[in-house]
Order: C-alpha cells, then sequence, then structure tokens
C-alpha cells in the first residue's frame, strides 16, 4: 500500500511539475519560428489548396508542434496501432501475426459481413448496439466509438492527409487520402483482433459502416468547415516510436480534439476522443497559444472473445495537460490506466537549435520501467526509442 500510494504521488507531483513547465516554455515560445517565416509558408500553402473547394482547414503546413509531424506514415502507425496503448495489448510490432489477423478477421469480415453478424449477435442485436443508438448500457453501446472514432475522426484523418498531398502537388490527392485512412482502419482490426477464427461483426460495423461512411461523409466540404473551422478539430495524435532492445512500437494512439466555442470568452470547451474520452477547458494565454486541462476516462484494458469476437472494455480515470500554438499540439502530460501511467509528449519545433525538427517522449510504465523516444519530422515523423 505504501508503494502505491508513493506511486500516485510521484505521479501526481510530475505531471505538476511538467504542467508547470510547459507554461514556462510557452512565453519563449515566439523564438520557436518567426510570425514572417509563418506568414510564408500559410500564403504557399493557401496557392497550393487553391483547388480544394474546402479550402485550408485541418492541415496548414505548420513546422512545428502535431501540424509538423503528421504524415501519412504517422496516421498508420497511429490509426492503425492505435490499440498496443491498453495495458493488456501485445505490442511486438515485427513478430505480430498479421497474415492470420487479416484473413481470419479483417478479410472475411469484408467478404462475408452477413455471415458475420448473424453468427454473433444477430442483426437486430447488432443495429442496436453497433449501429443506431438504440441502447445505453456499458459495453452494449458500441455504437458510441463507432461515430466518434470511427466516422468522426476517420473522416477529419481523410480530409487532413487530403490536404497533406495536395500542398505537396502529389496526384489523386483525396484518392491516396481514402487509401491510407482506410488501410489503417484495417491495421487497426487486426491488431484488436489477432486470436479470432472468423470475421466479427464488430469489423463489419467498424469499416463498412463507419471507417468507410466517415470517408464519404467528410468528402462533403459545408461539414469539413464546420468540424475543421468552427470546433477547430485537430489531429493530436502521439509520437509513435520503434523501441529497442524490446523491438515493440510504443506510445502510438490516434486522438482528435475538438475546441467548442463559449460566448463572450477566450476560453473553449475542449473534448479529446481516442481509446477513452476527456473533457475540459482551453483558454488562449498568450499571442497565438493555448492552454488546456482536461478529465475524463481511458481505456486500461479491451477483451475480445475468440470464437464470437464479443468486445468488452474497461475504463479508468485519466487525464492530461495540453499546450497547443494555433491548433497544433506543441506539448502534452497525460496519467492514464493504459500500458504508461504517465507519459509527456514534446513535438518537432519546441526543442531549440538543431532539435528543431525532433520530437521527444517519455514515459513511465504501469511495471515502473522508464521509456524514451525521438522522432523526426523530416523522416515523416519515423523514430526510435528504448523500452523494456
Amino acid at each position: 500500500m505504501r508503494r502505491r500510494t508513493h506511486g500516485r504521488v510521484a505521479t501526481l507531483a510530475v505531471t505538476l511539475a511538467l504542467a508547470a513547465l510547459a507554461d514556462v516554455l510557452s512565453a519563449q515560445m515566439p523564438a520557436v519560428d518567426s510570425a514572417a517565416a509563418d506568414s510564408v509558408r500559410v500564403a504557399r500553402t493557401q496557392t497550393l489548396l487553391k483547388h480544394s473547394r474546402a479550402g485550408q482547414v485541418l492541415y496548414q503546413r505548420l513546422p512545428y508542434g502535431s501540424q509538423g509531424y503528421f504524415s501519412p506514415l504517422t496516421v498508420l502507425l497511429n490509426k492503425g496501432f492505435d490499440h498496443f496503448q491498453a495495458k493488456n495489448a501485445r505490442r511486438d510490432v515485427w513478430r505480430f501475426p498479421y497474415e492470420r489477423a487479416f484473413r481470419n478477421n479483417v478479410f472475411d469480415a469484408l467478404a462475408n459481413p452477413g455471415r458475420a453478424i448473424e453468427f454473433h449477435p444477430g442483426w437486430h442485436r447488432w443495429i442496436r448496439s453497433e449501429v443506431l443508438p438504440f441502447t445505453f448500457t456499458t459495453g452494449e453501446a458500441r455504437w458510441a466509438v463507432n461515430y466518434t472514432e470511427h466516422m468522426l475522426a476517420g473522416g477529419l484523418t481523410y480530409r487532413a492527409l487530403d490536404e497533406w498531398f495536395r500542398v505537396r502537388d502529389v496526384p489523386l490527392p483525396r484518392l491516396l487520402a481514402a487509401a491510407t485512412t482506410f488501410g489503417a482502419a484495417m491495421i487497426n482490426e487486426a491488431v484488436e483482433n489477432p486470436d479470432v477464427t472468423s470475421g466479427t461483426s464488430g469489423s463489419v460495423a467498424d469499416l463498412l459502416v463507419f471507417d468507410l461512411g466517415g470517408i464519404l461523409l467528410f468528402d462533403w466540404d459545408p461539414l469539413v468547415r464546420f468540424f475543421g473551422g468552427t470546433l477547430q478539430g485537430a489531429d493530436w495524435s502521439n509520437l509513435a516510436t520503434f523501441t529497442t532492445p524490446n523491438a515493440e512500437l510504443r506510445n502510438s494512439g490516434q486522438y482528435y480534439v475538438l475546441k467548442i466555442p463559449m460566448p463572450w470568452t477566450r476560453t473553449r470547451l475542449f473534448l479529446r476522443g481516442g481509446m477513452g474520452v476527456q473533457s475540459g477547458l482551453s483558454r488562449r494565454v498568450r499571442g497565438e497559444h493555448s492552454l488546456t486541462v482536461a478529465l475524463g476516462a481511458d481505456t486500461e484494458m479491451r477483451n475480445v472473445e475468440p470464437v464470437t469476437g464479443a468486445e468488452s472494455i474497461r475504463l479508468k480515470f485519466g487525464g492530461g495537460v495540453y499546450w497547443d500554438r494555433r491548433n497544433s499540439l506543441l506539448a502534452s502530460v497525460n496519467f492514464s490506466p493504459n500500458a504508461d501511467a504517465v507519459k509527456v509528449n514534446v513535438f518537432p519545433g519546441v526543442l531549440p537549435g538543431v532539435g528543431r525538427d525532433l520530437g521527444t517522449w517519455v514515459a513511465l510504465t504501469r511495471e515502473g520501467h522508464l521509456m524514451a523516444g525521438i522522432v523526426s519530422r523530416r523522416a515523416l515523423g519515423l523514430g526510435a526509442g528504448l523500452g523494456w
């Protein structure tokens, strides 16, 4: 009991100290990048996006923060391997049984969706629990995650990638964005269900209804402008990193945030979705900078019954402190019930000098181990780290 108490006190102390550090650093942030240089980059991006009907909404090609880190590779790592955060997940990215997981679940669910639904739980219960908001009991209301994590986050990812490809003059940007987003969703289903013996009804709902539906729905520009502009939707995913000597992928996780305006104030209501939900307040504290404090429930464990594919999750209390510039996340401190008890992410553009293009993270695991990693925005967010 004493050891557990000491651990909680240490966690709280680290969180408060790092939050204070972020506040101090924000006062020095103008040195990160000049306003003139930002104006040039934004002007060039607006020119390159002239053929985009919705305009520049989700991706501004900022050289710092989560915008500087974002790329098709980071989407594949964070969205595809989102489940690796769970306390009971296997993270052996190089030895994972991909062939079995894709064959038994993903490809079978796509080829035989009706059979998967009829096997478990049946059409009536599937529609009530997975598709329409007709049930609200814990463990049955899976539609809530489907609408937020798969449809909303997937749709915003698709359009952010479209803008990422477009500003680089890559041909067929929306087709590539759709393929990357749906490919990451397929990886996610394989990673979540490595041991099932046939396609699951949950994967049918995720892939064919909500992941695909999000891509089609967010092809509608007014919706993109509402979520990306009015609500300031943004990708605040983690700095996913390949670690040694354990040959794992750590610190992965896709997170999308919304900042809902509140009348007559610089404060916005903050919502963060992913493997859990957090809500709080975000306030502009200095020029282009904002500080956010949020609390909520994060997924500690996720279990899948191998025969029926029935899913269950266990949620526990979590929270975080976030510092951003122009809605591009610069640094965050999170405490969570999942694999990492305390986690700090510092994005590219914060470190001085030669470290300007690098992001770094450090985490204290549930087992008391210290882990760390570093990524480079010049390498599309690819990184390496140490973990045990």
